[in-house]
């Protein structure tokens, strides 16, 4: 199955074994225009015989699946002397756009034993715009207040029995929905995924089943408005134009032959029943004047007109190649209301992003109104003010006018929200619970982790955070789901890591760090924020530094230092977790260019501008963490990522470079900062940063983390002032430097003043974007003017897989080829235990402490290798690994290292 990156698994049989070893490769398609190498393979390795591959060898072939002779071959990579697994690069000839090939791998072992050949699996090279489009950009009589249109064209086929294969291109920046005789193509949603249209866009390539096509045929396309035409939300300077499409129905024969269906003013349009539908505000649809049969038969009462050419269209067309959108889950209400006027009001128990099915029997003309929001106000009726439509002006609303004709099932199919709660209006009885379906959506991306342990309130945490997360994963790492849907870039590097551990997020991060270079391309006039989010001027922002939000015609202005950090963290995450080492490549030079303007911008060695530690607890009016530290903090960070990513790629001069300028910014900073006679740089936050990011003088650690434990107990009520700066990085800071009690305290305390407060008190089931820590009931309706789904608060989750768990990847070996098992709060919990589907395959890591044993289970995947550090904080214990005893271990430290460990499944027991 082709998904879009071309993720195809393979199997292949060991000599030795005859086991199966999996092959994985990964297709980016059209990343020639975007990146170094458009195609790259990956491959698992699952069999108990092999331990470690030391060489690979990749073909890539024409013609037929099973023949791959010499004079079919169109690229051997040859025997490659490598361990390596992951993002081996296509470096054969360019690939013809639209064409068959096929590749297959084989591994040599540690023992030089090599395996056959795997299964050969399908690649189909990517279009190339314009040389490989016939299909014409197209559209129609447009005005904005018109209903939304419907293009058709009928083809027929001949010989069906000698189709080999039948290909669907398609190419609409507002969104779209295709058909084949009556039935939908693909599974996509709000498809293409965001981009700066004017700079690039997607077109989405499917495989058409053959049980779909007829001899007379009719392929379909119905219209929205996506990003590309919204200006009801943020002004009218937000569209790029009027909805289009380019698509392209190519089918090929058994022999060679290709016949394609391309738009053209051939195709015809007519008005569809979507009378009107925003990304932000919602759709209206009216059953009365659906088109009946439109896409499956010509025989309809429609008003049918030719297409007419677009003449303003995107100018770079490129395949999709991160995860789509899709329906990924459904919910049912858990508890209907009566409200005022006759209204019901759906709880569904649970904040999400998506929309609702509507399954209703009414009568013709029945207008059903539903409106969104994320709580429900004092007074029994739905509060909108967290789903900010103080700043859009605009309730979340859908409109469905019945057409009378028994049951009738209707989703929207060009918006999205946030919400919890529905409204319902216009029923004339009372309605039951499958009056409404809840339908989640985010981008497709696998679940790679999972995490839980014994402590009610870790777990609640971590549940808040992935329902959060899901929330704000729509083709963009988003602030929120319905006030601004935005990419901020400070948001998108504060919740990566989290991300990481969680989802397979290897494209959609690449895909958005590809869309904060475009949001730098070009040098414009844009605002600028000083020394705080108030002080602001409009400067011609230089050619190369990004802007606070990407993609998309809203910018919010200049990247500040502690916001487009994210240019240089990104590409380092996707690098560390993932071992893409092309990333690095690719954004050396946004990399550079970036820690040179923020360096340019330095005062007495500190970075004074930015926009601070935002959203602590008691709002962004009580940051605590001073600007000119949390942003030279960033900035260290930055020139510390930027040394090791010279060494990765052999860059010596660079590395040397960065490594003296770390060492002078360090020292400015503790110069600046750093109160030595107190052992603090002055807040949970900074000190939490100068800990986290390497900062702090070996000498002064444990004092810094005690001054974090002080600072809760005398002015926090023992809780958090951190916002997304510190909270990411607290749990980490203290527990690495001898307060791991107090990182426990902080996680697991209960009522006022703690994270438990958030669902006991408020039924949080989201991460809200000011966390509802505090019970006050003076903060309620501040609270309620911040959204209540915002995953930058969830930067503490990875710390519950990489510190609890204690799974870490070596940056020496990078996508977890060594995994790093360190566990932390072993002395305070009974019991936790993660997994992490790594590029190599499954790290687990359970570990439980229980009546003075402390029994640890671990697996390293095939070809991965794994340093093992024992909590034994400096006691002398006996230490066993599947039953052997360990002997002459250093036993004076807080961790013993008890070796390196090749693949496989272990038990470890201390006592």
């Amino acid at each position: 199955m082709m998904r879009h990156a071309f993720v195809l698994f393979m199997f292949s049989i060991l000599f030795s074994c005859q086991k199966t070893v999996e092959y994985r490769i990964a297709h980016n398609s059209e990343l020639n225009t975007l990146a170094n190498n458009a195609i790259t393979f990956s491959w698992k390795i699952e069999t108990e015989e092999i331990k470690e591959q030391t060489a690979y060898q990749i073909r890539v072939y024409a013609g037929n699946k099973n023949d791959s002779n010499k004079s079919n071959i169109i690229w051997d990579s040859g025997r490659v002397e490598s361990k390596l697994q992951s993002f081996s690069p296509y470096l054969g000839e360019a690939l013809k756009g639209g064409q068959v090939y096929y590749s297959k791998v084989k591994v040599w072992d540690e023992n030089n034993n090599e395996s056959k050949w795997s299964t050969p699996q399908k690649l189909i090279a990517p279009l190339k715009y314009p040389e490989d489009w016939s299909g014409k950009w197209i559209t129609y009589s447009y005005k904005s207040e018109d209903p939304l249109p419907l293009f058709r064209k009928n083809f027929s086929i001949k010989d069906t029995e000698k189709i080999a294969f039948v290909r669907f291109y398609i190419a609409a920046p507002s969104f779209y929905e295709a058909y084949i005789n009556g039935k939908r193509i693909g599974e996509n949603v709000l498809d293409p995924a965001q981009t700066n249209f004017n700079d690039y866009m997607f077109y989405t390539a499917y495989d058409i089943p053959m049980e779909q096509l007829k001899a007379e045929n009719v392929l379909g396309v119905m219209l929205g408005n996506g990003w590309y035409n919204q200006n009801v939300v943020w002004g009218k300077s937000m569209i790029y134009g009027q909805p289009i499409v380019m698509g392209q129905l190519q089918i090929t024969y058994k022999d060679g032959r290709k016949k394609t269906i391309s738009t053209d003013t051939s195709w015809q349009w007519t008005a569809g029943p979507i009378t009107y539908t925003n990304i932000y505000t919602g759709e209206y649809y009216d059953a009365r004047k659906e088109v009946a049969n439109w896409s499956s038969s010509l025989e309809n009462n429609a008003q049918w007109q030719n297409a007419t050419l677009a003449e303003k269209h995107p100018n770079k067309v490129l395949q999709q190649f991160a995860e789509p959108i899709q329906v990924m889950d459904s919910i049912m209400p858990v508890k209907i209301a009566s409200a005022k006027h006759g209204n019901y009001i759906y709880d569904f128990g649970q904040n999400i992003t998506g929309w609702v099915k509507l399954q209703v029997e009414g009568e013709k003309g029945q207008e059903i109104t539903i409106r969104f929001s994320e709580e429900m106000g004092k007074d029994g009726e739905l509060d909108f003010r967290s789903t900010g439509i103080k700043a859009t002006k605009n309730i979340q609303t859908e409109k469905y006018i019945s057409k009378g004709e028994g049951v009738e099932i209707w989703e929207p199919r060009f918006t999205y929200h946030g919400f919890r709660y529905a409204e319902v209006s216009g029923l004339t009885s009372k309605p039951s619970k499958d009056l409404l379906t809840g339908m989640i959506v985010y981008s497709a991306m696998e679940k790679t982790g999972s995490f839980n342990s014994s402590e009610p309130n870790i777990n609640k945490l971590h549940d808040l955070t992935l329902w959060t997360l899901k929330g704000n994963m729509q083709g963009i790492p988003t602030d929120c789901p319905h006030r601004e849907k935005c990419g901020w870039t400070g948001d998108a590097h504060a919740v990566a890591k989290t991300l990481i551990h969680n989802l397979d997020a290897h494209q959609f991060l690449t895909k958005y760090v590809y869309d904060m270079r475009s949001s730098g391309r070009n040098e414009k006039k844009e605002l600028y924020f000083g020394r705080n989010f108030h002080d602001r001027s409009i400067i011609t922002k230089p050619k190369g530094i990004t802007t606070m939000i990407a993609p998309g015609r809203r910018t919010s202005g200049t990247a500040s230092p502690d916001w487009g950090t994210a240019v240089v963290q990104l590409p380092w995450y996707i690098y560390t977790y993932y071992g893409d080492k092309s990333i690095l490549e690719a954004f050396y030079k946004d990399m550079t260019t970036w820690v040179d303007y923020v360096g340019s911008k330095k005062e007495n060695g500190v970075i004074v501008h930015g926009l601070g530690d935002w959203c602590p607890p008691d709002g962004n009016a009580s940051i605590e963490c001073p600007v000119p530290v949390s942003s030279t903090a960033y900035h260290i960070l930055d020139v510390s990522i930027l040394r090791k990513t010279a060494k990765v790629l052999g860059y010596n001069d660079d590395e040397k470079k960065y490594a003296l300028l770390e060492n002078q910014l360090k020292a400015s900073f503790n110069n600046a900062f750093l109160d030595k006679h107190k052992g603090t740089y002055g807040s949970q936050t900074a000190n939490s940063m100068a800990l986290e990011i390497g900062i702090t003088p070996e000498a002064y650690k444990t004092k810094v983390a005690k001054a974090i434990v002080e600072d809760s107990n005398a002015n926090h009520n023992g809780f958090l002032s951190t916002g997304i700066y510190g909270v990411s990085r607290v749990f980490q800071a203290l527990s690495e430097n001898g307060y791991e009690d107090k990182a426990y305290q902080l996680l697991t305390k209960k009522g006022n003043h703690s994270f438990e407060a958030m669902w006991a008190y408020y039924d949080a089931t989201t991460l809200w974007e000011i966390l509802p820590v505090n019970t006050n009931p003076e903060e309620y309706d501040k609270l309620m003017l911040r959204s209540h789904s915002h995953p930058m608060q969830g930067g503490f989750d990875s710390w519950f897989y990489s510190g609890i768990a204690g799974i870490n990847p070596d940056e020496n070996e990078p996508g977890f080829k060594k995994v790093i098992f360190k566990p932390y709060l072993t002395q305070q919990m009974e019991h936790a235990q993660a997994s992490y589907e790594s590029r190599y395959g499954v790290i687990k890591s359970a570990w439980k402490n229980k009546a003075g044993i402390f029994s640890w289970e671990i697996q390293i995947p095939k070809n991965s290798t794994g340093d093992v550090y024992v909590p034994n904080y400096g006691k002398e214990v006996s230490i066993t690994i599947n039953g052997e005893a360990l002997n002459n271990l250093d036993l004076s430290s807080q961790f013993t290292n008890i070796g390196s460990f090749s693949s496989g499944n272990y038990i470890i027991e201390m006592k």
